[in-house]
């Protein structure tokens, strides 16, 4: 499974982002990843973004297992609560990128 992940906003503007592959990380981080992503249900969920408040951070999660692909799109006044665990994972994960 790879899972990337893009914070973009808030009151600095700034990008950051990761992208984690579970077949070459250290067995335990893996294993915990892909118990957040099973516990955020994040491939089940639907985008909510909706961007309208001013400094707000948007998170975008792509998860690429297999042949399928699943992208969700967040800003932080509509992320679901039980998200969270998974985006402070990834948060944790993230460095500096460049815009798009």
């Amino acid at each position: 499974m790879i899972v990337s992940f893009r914070q973009a906003g808030g009151f600095a503007g700034l990008i950051r982002g990761c992208e984690l592959d579970t077949s070459i990380m250290p067995a335990g981080e893996a294993d915990a990843l892909r118990g957040l992503v099973q516990q955020s249900e994040v491939e089940r969920a639907g985008s909510t973004d909706q961007s309208r408040g001013r400094d707000v951070e948007v998170y975008e999660i792509v998860i690429r297992s297999g042949d399928r692909e699943h992208r969700v799109r967040f800003d932080e006044m509509t992320l679901p609560e039980g998200l969270e665990p998974l985006i402070d994972f990834l948060r944790a994960r993230a460095r500096p990128a460049p815009p798009r």
